[in-house]
């Protein structure tokens, strides 16, 4: 007898509750037992990418939604009829053709006081990139009575805000593909006194983004591509953990950060280098001082050099963890040493390679030989190179020039070095190269001379 036979019904439905909902349909097969307890499970998550896949002709994909959906039809049976839901989570395209049962599944949950509810409407097909602003695609209904919630997600799902005045228990929030004005957040903070995240996706109709709120418990603040009206983003977050922002460059009045410990900028939207620019991302960067991991982008690389101080900010960075997506080209060069020279007390360099986002009316602040901008120049020697820097990792590794030159000279002068990971890129190069290829430059970059005597290198 094994031992989950002596474990009572109750009990092992606990235990599916926190398993994936995709994982507990599993549990079915273990015994004739085990069967439909799976069904009874805190965790529910109805994801149409289960049934439909995006690879089949139209009509293919209308018959595995139909599928989808008479899934959804037959769940609630009499053993769901006490469940009280942990997680309610509804993820479909379309869901005006089957209104009636997307309503049901609402009621369903909000009957069983769940506690997380997550509606998602977005289209697969949506490009992120695109500023198509798309019309809600499911309007949720004013008379529904909202349990009191810990956390709420509405994607590509429209709300009257007064939905949220009672909500006074939300600890997390995200909206995404939907209008959403300043006074509802305004509100949503005013009332939700246990905020701590608060998540913004796709979002438009927003005039600017201020946030002043005494005693504000926001812990994170995440900006990803939203509409504007105006580029200006103010907030005073005493007890902000996480701030990440993707969007466009805009004027940043970040207030009382002293709290903060990651940061992650990514302006790949912008179209144009614009010098006027990099004076902006300094003052955004002076705000975002504390932060021990910043993940910057390659327009920010190609930028922040263009300030008014070109080689490092006035004051130091508390970053320990710098994360840069980059190609390392010879246009990003100046922003790398830029933060190798802000950030002294840095311990781990990230280098997420990825394809160049390179402008063609790019000036750089100082002219220099790109062969040998890495190599006998006293002025390259910064402080966390020669001390602090132990860590350095590529992930995308595929051995280029400027990939070599960067690593020989982090080896080479880095003293504090213990390892560099060279993790290989799974992409061809165009050129004949593969992992073989790459496989064949990491094991040249492992001969490469040391400052370290503790530092090894790993291929991975």
């Amino acid at each position: 007898m094994d031992m989950f036979s002596e474990l009572t019904d109750a009990l092992i439905i606990t235990i599916i509750s926190f398993l994936p909902f995709e994982e507990a349909a599993r549990t079915s097969v273990l015994s004739r037992r085990w069967r439909g307890l799976w069904r009874s499970t805190a965790n529910i998550e109805f994801d149409e990418r289960f049934f439909v896949r995006d690879n089949v002709p139209v009509e293919t994909q209308r018959v595995q939604r139909l599928e989808f959906i008479n899934f959804i039809r037959c769940w609630p049976h009499e053993d769901t009829a006490e469940l009280v839901l942990r997680r309610f989570r509804l993820r479909m395209s379309k869901p005006r053709e089957f209104e009636s049962d997307v309503q049901m599944c609402i009621s369903f949950a909000i009957s069983r006081d769940v506690g997380v509810l997550e509606l998602d409407f977005s289209d697969p097909t949506w490009d992120e990139n695109d500023m198509e602003n798309h019309e809600p695609e499911f309007n949720l209904p004013m008379q529904i009575g909202m349990p009191p919630l810990e956390s709420l997600t509405l994607f590509a799902c429209s709300f009257n805000p007064a939905l949220l005045r009672n909500l006074r228990s939300l600890k997390h929030v995200s909206f995404g593909w939907i209008a959403v004005r300043m006074s509802t957040l305004n509100d949503l903070l005013r009332n939700s006194t246990c905020l701590e995240s608060l998540r913004l996706k796709k979002c438009w109709n927003l005039e600017h983004l201020s946030i002043f709120e005494r005693d504000l418990t926001l812990k994170t603040l995440v900006i990803d591509n939203c509409n504007f009206h105006r580029e200006c983003f103010a907030v005073e977050a005493p007890n902000l953990r996480s701030f990440k922002y993707s969007g466009s460059v805009g004027n940043f009045e970040l207030l009382f950060t002293r709290h903060l410990e990651e940061a992650e900028l990514d302006f790949g939207s912008e179209s144009e280098f614009d010098e006027s620019g990099g004076e902006l991302l300094q003052t955004l960067l002076s705000s975002l001082d504390c932060a021990r991991v910043l993940k910057v982008c390659s327009y920010m690389l190609q930028v922040v050099p263009t300030g008014e101080e070109p080689l490092r900010m006035q004051s130091p960075l508390n970053v320990r963890h710098l994360i840069l997506n980059t190609a390392l080209h010879r246009d990003e060069y100046w922003g790398i040493a830029f933060f190798l020279k802000s950030c002294p007390f840095l311990e781990t360099l990230t280098l997420q390679m990825s394809p160049p986002r390179i402008f063609p009316d790019y000036q750089p602040p100082f002219q220099f030989d790109p062969s040998r901008f890495w190599s006998g120049n006293i002025e390259r020697l910064y402080r966390c190179v020669l001390r602090t820097l132990k860590v350095v990792e590529v992930k995308g590794f595929q051995g280029t020039v400027n990939e070599t030159r960067l690593l020989r000279y982090l080896l080479y002068n880095g003293r504090a070095m213990q390892e560099l990971k060279l993790y290989l890129s799974n992409e061809a190069d165009g050129h004949g190269g593969d992992r073989s290829v790459y496989f064949q430059r990491a094991v040249f970059v492992m001969g490469f001379p040391k400052a370290s005597p503790n530092a090894h290198v790993m291929i991975i």
